[in-house]
C-alpha cells in the first residue's frame, strides 16, 4: 500500500521518525508522499525524501499559509521544480480553507490559482485541501481544467454530489481515518467512487482511525483505513490494497516504486506475506450475452459494358437484428465470442434485388483484445471469421440457398458493472464489420438487365449486454 498523504516532517515524529517508517513498512506500506505546507518546511520535506528511498514529497503552500505567498516564495518553488528532483511527485498541499480563514480568502484564491498553474507547467498532479469552500473550489477547478490538470482532493469529506463534480473534472479523491469514525457519513461516498479513482492516506499525524482516534496518527495505521473501505465496497482487503496502490503509482508517476519494493528489507516481505497478487476486479471467464442493432449491407458491383468497365455501390440500411453470444475469456485481456445473429428483412418478394434476401443469419467467432482490462471501462479491438448463411428464405421465388465465409473485425468499449453475489455485467457499444470473402460472379441484376460481379460488406453498429455469473467465474 501507499500512504499518499502524511506529514512525516511534523515535530510529532522528531523523536521516532525512523521507527514510524519501519513500523509502517512492517504493516505493508511501501511508499509515502509527504507534502509541504509553507515555505519553512520546503527544505525539510525535500531532505526527508532524499534520506529515505521510500519517501516522496510534494511542494506547495497550504491555504493556512497563503498570506506568506509572494514573488520570492513563488520563485523558490520554481527554483526547486527546475532542479528536476525525481522525488518531487506533486504540487501540494494547496487549496482553500474557509473554516479557519487563517489567510484572507482573496489571497487563498490567488495562491491556489498560481500553484495550479505551476502544476500544469511542470506536468505534476496537485494535492488539494478543501474545507468549507466547495463552490469556489469547484469554480476554480472548472476554469483551470484545460485537460492537462491532474488533481486529488485529499482527506475527502464532502457529499456524493460534490464527488461527482470532482470526478467530472477528471479528479481523484483520497480517504483517511475519518471514514472509521462512528458519526462518519462517508460510506455512501465510498460506495459511489469508482475503484480506479481513489487512494489511501493517513494525513498523519492527524485523523487517526478508530480505535486510535485522539492519538497521534502514523502511516502504520493505513491498513485500518483500507479495511474499512474494503468492507464498505464489498471488496477483499488484498484486492483493495493492490488497486489503490496501482492508482497511486500511476497518478504520482512513482517510477522508483518497483525498485523500492525490491530493495526495502521490510516492505517487500510484508507485501508478499499479507497481500498476494490480486486478480483483475473485472475479471471475465464464462459469460452469455444478447445483442441488437442495425445491419447495413453495402454492395459493390462491377460489369463490362461494350468494352468499358463500370461499377457502382449501393447501401441498404436500417435492418434490425438481434442475437445471442457465448463468451470465454482465458486471460484478462482476451475474450473469445461465439455469436448468432438474425436480421429482419421484409424484401422477400422484391425480385429486383434477390441477393438482399441473403442477409439473414451470421455465425461469428471473434477474438477480442482489451487495452485496459482492469479498469471500469474497457476499450478493445478484435477480429475473427463469420459464416454468412440463409436458411429462412426457402420460399424465395428463385429458391436459392447461399452461404459464404467472411472476415470480421470490431472496435468498441464495455462498461463493467459488478453486482455482489450475482456476477459481472458488461454493457458494450461496438461497431462490427463483416467482409464477405466470396466473389459472386455473373449475378443477374434485374435493374441493370445484365450480369454483374458483386462483393458484399456488412456493417453492424450494436449494443451488447453480457453476464458473467459469479459462480462460474469463481472457477477461474
Amino acid at each position: 500500500m501507499i500512504d499518499t498523504h502524511c506529514h512525516l516532517d511534523s515535530p510529532e515524529f522528531d523523536t521516532d521518525r525512523e521507527i514510524a517508517l519501519r513500523r509502517a513498512s512492517e504493516n505493508g506500506v511501501v511508499a509515502f508522499v509527504v507534502p509541504s505546507i509553507d515555505s519553512s518546511n520546503l527544505d525539510k520535506v525535500l531532505q526527508l525524501s532524499q534520506e529515505n528511498q521510500s519517501v516522496f514529497c510534494a511542494i506547495g503552500i497550504h491555504p493556512h499559509s497563503a498570506g506568506e505567498f509572494n514573488p520570492n516564495v513563488e520563485s523558490r518553488l520554481v527554483e526547486i521544480l527546475d532542479s528536476s528532483n525525481s522525488k518531487i511527485v506533486a504540487i501540494g498541499e494547496i487549496g482553500l480553507d474557509y473554516y479557519y480563514d487563517f489567510s484572507p480568502r482573496e489571497k487563498q484564491i490567488e495562491t491556489f490559482r498560481r500553484q495550479l498553474h505551476l502544476a500544469k507547467r511542470y506536468n505534476l498532479p496537485a494535492i488539494i485541501h478543501n474545507r468549507n469552500a466547495n463552490e469556489d473550489l469547484i469554480q476554480i477547478l472548472e476554469e483551470e481544467q484545460d485537460g492537462s490538470l491532474k488533481f486529488v482532493l485529499h482527506c475527502f469529506s464532502q457529499d456524493v454530489d460534490f464527488l461527482r463534480k470532482a470526478l467530472d473534472l477528471q479528479g481523484y479523491v483520497s480517504f483517511t481515518g475519518n471514514i472509521t469514525f462512528k458519526n462518519s457519513k462517508l460510506a455512501e461516498v465510498v460506495e459511489h467512487v469508482p475503484i480506479e479513482r481513489f487512494f489511501l492516506e493517513t494525513d498523519s499525524p492527524y485523523m487517526a482511525p478508530v480505535p486510535y482516534r485522539g492519538k497521534r496518527n502514523e502511516p502504520a495505521r493505513l491498513p485500518l483505513i483500507a479495511q474499512k473501505i474494503s468492507e464498505i465496497k464489498g471488496l477483499e482487503m488484498k484486492r483493495l490494497a493492490q488497486i489503490t496502490t496501482e492508482n497511486a503509482k500511476k497518478f504520482f508517476n512513482l517510477v522508483l516504486i518497483l525498485l523500492i519494493m525490491f530493495l526495502s528489507p521490510f516492505s517487500l516481505q510484508a507485501q508478499e506475506d499479507e497481500y498476494e497478487e490480486i486478480e483483475n476486479p473485472y475479471k471475465k471467464f464464462i459469460g452469455i450475452g444478447t445483442n441488437f442493432g442495425f445491419n447495413t449491407l453495402v454492395i459493390f458491383q462491377s460489369w463490362n459494358d461494350a468494352g468499358v468497365n463500370k461499377e457502382r455501390s449501393s447501401a441498404y440500411e436500417g435492418k434490425f437484428f438481434y442475437g445471442a453470444s457465448l463468451n470465454f475469456s482465458p486471460i484478462d485481456f482476451n475474450i473469445n465470442r461465439l455469436e448468432m445473429t438474425y436480421t429482419f428483412d421484409r424484401r422477400y418478394s422484391d425480385t429486383n434485388y434477390p441477393d438482399l434476401s441473403f442477409i439473414y443469419r451470421t455465425l461469428t467467432l471473434t477474438s477480442i483484445f482489451l487495452i485496459n482490462p482492469s479498469m471500469r471501462v474497457n476499450f478493445y479491438g478484435g477480429a475473427g471469421l463469420s459464416y454468412i448463411f440463409n436458411s429462412l428464405n426457402l420460399g424465395h421465388p428463385y429458391r436459392v440457398f447461399k452461404s459464404s465465409i467472411g472476415f470480421n473485425f470490431c472496435v468498441g468499449f464495455m462498461a463493467n458493472i459488478p453486482i455482489q453475489g450475482v456476477g459481472l455485467f458488461t454493457l458494450t457499444g461496438e461497431w462490427l464489420m463483416i467482409f464477405d470473402l466470396s466473389n459472386y460472379k455473373n449475378v443477374y441484376d434485374v435493374e441493370l438487365k445484365r450480369e454483374v460481379d458483386a462483393y458484399y460488406y456488412y456493417s453492424q453498429p450494436r449494443l451488447v449486454l453480457s453476464w458473467y455469473p459469479e459462480f462460474l467465474n469463481s472457477l477461474r
